[in-house]
């Protein structure tokens, strides 16, 4: 047994798991935080990662390192996506966070990205779709990209990563609160743009299941559950319906910041984001015609820990 940490430095959500793993997708979690810093603010205007988003970041980052010495952590992973590969300063952010809390961070491709999250998204579902003929195309929207996946027999047939991302998507897009028509036209007409490119290539597969993570996704699915207080339990392999999306949507974009922090499920620092991440679902379901996704609560910070656990494997 390894007892394993991993950290996701997202554009909009840092995460933290500790781990004991037993063997490739077989974990129990000992202990996950997570905190919204949002990253990226700024990035789409600016180029560069902004110093109060980096301060924000950092302190989540020291504030980590203090329950990590809580464990007896064997081994450690700490990746960096989007919001950093992309700002022109996203190097000089790496060397300080190298210097005030001693973490290496990796800064990951987006198809490495959809590689480890992939890993962590089989961990999670049900064993059920993994031996099914059926291919799966997993949906991982972030804040500065959204990450798709093929795969068939627990095995990936393709990666794409696009720059559709909440955070980028919101700041360029959403002005008003509540938001317009005329924004959410707008949204839609740069999501369906994007997945042109796509459509031919996920088109092609036949009996295709949809599984979607990460925090857009999870949180419609505690809303259609009206959970007042997050249970991963009742996320993981939940059905989440096109027609409750819709439904969803259809209440939220009437709704000011102010209400939206009103509904106990929407974690609050995504109370703005959840429109754009929502549009995007929306796009992905009526572009490939899918009615129903598979929610997955597990994702990229799952698959820092699976990926961790075959290197150390291989090297020892």
């Amino acid at each position: 047994m390894s007892i394993l940490a991993g950290i996701d430095i997202g554009t909009n959500t840092v995460r933290l798991l500790i781990a004991d793993v037993k063997d490739k997708y077989n974990f129990r979690e000992i202990r996950s935080e997570r905190r919204i810093t949002r990253l990226g603010e700024g990035l789409i205007e600016n180029s560069r990662l902004m110093p109060s988003a980096e301060d924000r970041t950092i302190f989540v980052l020291k504030e980590f390192g203090e329950i990590l010495k809580g464990y007896p952590v064997e081994a450690l992973t700490a990746v960096a996506t989007s919001a950093v590969r992309e700002a022109e300063n996203g190097r000089e952010f790496v060397d300080k966070i190298k210097v005030e809390t001693d973490f290496d961070i990796e800064v990951i491709s987006g198809e490495e990205e959809a590689k480890r999250t992939f890993l962590g998204v089989i961990a999670g579902l049900n064993p059920s779709f993994l031996s099914s003929p059926q291919h799966l195309l997993i949906m991982d929207i972030g804040g500065g990209s959204t990450e798709f996946i093929v795969s068939k027999n627990a095995e990936v047939l393709d990666s794409i990563s696009i720059g559709l991302g909440v955070v980028k998507l919101t700041e360029r897009f959403v002005k008003s609160d509540p938001v317009t028509e005329a924004e959410i036209e707008n949204l839609n007409k740069i999501i369906k743009d994007e997945l042109k490119n796509l459509k031919n290539k996920f088109n092609s597969l036949n009996n295709t299941t949809f599984v979607g993570t990460a925090g857009t996704i999870t949180t419609l699915a505690a809303i259609d559950q009206n959970l007042t207080l997050y249970n991963p339990l009742r996320i993981n392999n939940y059905i989440l319906k096109k027609k409750s999306v819709d439904r969803i949507f259809d209440n939220l974009k009437f709704m000011t910041i102010e209400e939206r922090l009103n509904i106990p499920a929407l974690e609050k620092g995504r109370e703005d984001l959840i429109i754009a991440g929502t549009v995007i679902v929306q796009s992905v379901m009526e572009t490939f015609g899918f009615n129903e996704m598979v929610v997955c609560d597990y994702g990229l910070r799952e698959g820092i820990i699976i990926d961790l656990y075959n290197k150390c494997r291989a090297d020892s």
